[in-house]
């Protein structure tokens, strides 16, 4: 297929709520999914891989969210580094925190003097290291050997964060530069102060340069469509279409597709009846009540009376709860409409808008993570607006 996503569509003409067109790419190869914490990130991103394991050659499915769920939604422990994932040969995944303030294995691999010396000079960006860090790990995510990687990452301030290290560490280099430049001497000075006197000058361009290097690598791979793509994720809430927003704002300053929105926890008109239901449990809890008021005046044996006025109380009990299921149901369903007229307002020609049902259990384990992508790429359900 053409390169993803294809060339702009007609305006006026939805884009399929389907996530086909995603994992049907070839090109693809960093795919990261996030929004508001609670909203289904680590499902959709779990659902995903397992998908993507059977159309591509490798896949890697690694968190950055340090509640790492991950785990849990496999039924299986992973740590900071690649394992594979029981029941599959091609898919691994891993939980790594993606400041690497505590991270041993993405340790950023400097000498102390050099350490040192950035950390002087830098002193005055905050988050610089963070971002050195953050280039670290993309520079060695780039280099592991997987056809596509999908990222289950932190919630969204979190990952605004990251998605802005590329142009932080590049400030802070580029005034390491200017220091270098302009201010030799201060640089003999600082190094000394660092105690260490076997730092060279050219070693820490050849440091500086290849963060450099690796934080335009990010960048460009972010900037690419063929080759990188968000995934908001949403419940028709209202600070979850909230954050949407905002993060959809953000990755376009930051010029990352972000073409693919799941509205998770939708419910639809079948999940509750209608008006009538509720109507028709009133009329049915009444009637019982009536046929109850006639066993305990009627001449039938005692036992038998009994017996069956026992039978009409829990009927009436169980109408009730259903009538109160139904309303409770059906007002969830009227909150939801507004937010999700929002959404379709928003995103509804542009965006492949997928809405996913409520469900009534939680998706664990392999074939319910299929079950549950089997739903993102089905493209047979839209958005349940008011009428």
């Amino acid at each position: 297929m053409a390169g993803y996503p294809q060339a702009q569509e007609d305006a006026e003409e939805e884009l399929e709520p389907s996530l086909a067109e995603l994992v049907d790419s070839d090109t693809l190869r960093w795919i990261f999914v996030g929004g508001k914490g609670g909203v289904g990130k680590t499902t959709t991103s779990c659902s995903l891989a397992v998908e993507l394991a059977s159309r591509r050659e490798s896949v890697l499915l690694l968190s950055t969210d340090p509640a790492h769920n991950i785990s849990d939604a496999l039924c299986q422990k992973f740590n900071n580094t690649p394992s594979r994932v029981n029941g599959f040969d091609n898919l691994f995944a891993m939980e790594i925190d993606a400041s690497l303030n505590e991270s041993q294995e993405f340790k950023l691999k400097q000498d102390e003097g050099f350490g040192k010396v950035m950390k002087e000079l830098v002193s005055a960006f905050p988050g610089v290291d963070e971002a050195m860090g953050f280039a670290e790990l993309m520079q060695s995510v780039q280099s592991m050997p997987y056809s596509v990687i999908v990222f289950d990452t932190a919630p969204t301030g979190h990952t605004l964060r990251l998605l802005g290290f590329p142009e932080l560490l590049e400030k802070g280099l580029s005034k390491f530069g200017s220091l270098q430049s302009s201010f030799g001497g201060l640089m003999q000075m600082v190094q000394s102060m660092a105690g260490d006197s076997q730092v060279q000058e050219e070693d820490m361009h050849q440091k500086v340069s290849s963060l450099r290097t690796a934080s335009t690598g990010v960048r460009e791979m972010f900037q690419d469509p063929t080759r990188c793509t968000f995934v908001c994720v949403c419940i028709p809430e209202f600070l979850s279409v909230y954050e949407t927003e905002r993060l959809i704002q953000a990755l376009c300053k930051h010029g990352i597709d972000s073409s693919n929105i799941v509205v998770n926890q939708v419910l639809f008109p079948d999940d509750c009846g209608d008006e009538a239901a509720t109507d028709s449990a009133e009329s049915a809890t009444s009637d019982l009540e009536a046929v109850l008021e006639g066993l305990r005046g009627s001449s039938l044996p005692a036992e038998q009376a009994s017996s069956m006025i026992q039978a009409t109380e829990r009927a009436i009990n169980n109408v009730r709860e259903l009538g109160k299921g139904w309303s409770m149901c059906q007002k969830k369903r009227r909150m939801q409409s507004k937010y999700l007229a929002q959404i379709s307002d928003l995103y509804k020609e542009d965006f492949h808008v997928v809405p996913m049902p409520m469900l009534g259990e939680e998706v664990r384990g392999i074939d319910k993570l299929r079950q549950f992508a089997g739903l993102l790429k089905s493209g047979t359900r839209v958005l349940p607006l008011p009428g």
